[in-house]
């Protein structure tokens, strides 16, 4: 929805007519932009195999026809699409942003926890290995407790 909402923009940008010989003005834009709209480059060819993009002979992407474009300018111009897409943009970039970075939780250090950060050299030449370490401090033994009965049981609260 992404490339359909820029393509939206653009002929609302070149305005829509038709030629004098009955034929639609539908707005393309060059394939290496549209690449760069997407999130997923990879996208674009799957999506002209199942018609909702055409990519032309000049490298230019547009929609497949001109329903398909009547049906992005409707999408589009619904109330809410715009916070909607956005939304989803954010959701996604969340998603993909797990995958690609590891994060040091504070929670740990606020535990008492220190992080050691230890730069090695790799397996291979000249490669640096980045090692991080937590390291907690050791947990109290708990102390049993005596019952009434002479009962052992291991104490729940600090005494």
């Amino acid at each position: 929805m992404v490339l359909a909402n820029a393509l939206v923009k653009a002929e609302d940008e070149i305005g829509h007519y038709k030629a004098t010989d009955g034929s639609h003005n539908i707005p393309a834009i060059p394939l290496h932009k549209a690449r760069q709209i997407m999130t997923r480059a990879d996208f674009i060819q799957a999506y002209d195999h199942v018609n909702l993009f055409t990519i032309t002979s000049n490298a230019f992407v547009r929609a497949d026809s001109v329903p398909m474009q009547r049906a992005f300018r409707t999408i589009c111009s619904e109330e809410g699409f715009q916070e909607h897409l956005a939304a989803t943009l954010d959701r996604i970039a969340a998603i993909e942003s797990l995958g690609r970075t590891r994060e040091i939780v504070s929670k740990d250090l606020v535990q008492g926890g220190k992080y050691r950060f230890l730069l090695k050299d790799g397996e291979r030449r000249g490669e640096k290995v980045t090692e991080v370490v937590l390291e907690q401090p050791e947990e109290e033994e708990k102390q049993p407790f005596q019952g009434t009965q002479g009962e052992k049981m291991e104490s729940e609260c600090e005494i």
